[in-house]
């Protein structure tokens, strides 16, 4: 399995804000640290696959508030990325994934409802 570290974080969240705008800058390393070593911590410990990984990232990068702005943009992106490369993709509706961040941010999801949803989406390629 492909992880995405730290440096594919800052570098993708960067892009996210030079086409969307925002503020750049980490507000806490540790915080995105700990919420990208989650993926890889349920891959090694919970012997999960893919989806329980990109779950890991969804919900853990958006509720880190790791990053001064665009914490969901980032989230969704490594997600995306993370399962891109690992040769799953998403069949999921621009209005599904935003409802499915903005829930993660607003407390109405827990890790476990973030993973059957990405389930019900995912497709392997």
């Amino acid at each position: 399995m492909i992880f995405l570290h730290k440096g594919d974080a800052i570098a993708l969240h960067a892009r996210g804000i030079e086409l969307f705008g925002g503020s750049s800058g980490i507000r806490d390393e540790g915080a995105l640290e700990s919420a990208l070593v989650a993926a890889e911590n349920r891959f090694y410990y919970e012997q999960t696959d893919e989806i329980g990984c990109a779950a890991a990232y969804a919900y853990h990068l958006t509720k880190a508030h790791a990053f001064i702005d665009g914490n969901k943009r980032v989230a969704a992106v490594v997600t995306e990325t993370f399962l891109k490369v690992n040769g799953v993709v998403l069949r999921a509706s621009d209005d599904e994934l935003v409802d499915l961040y903005l829930s993660i941010a607003d407390g109405t999801f827990s890790r476990d409802q973030v993973e059957q949803n990405l389930r019900k989406w995912a497709r392997k390629r």
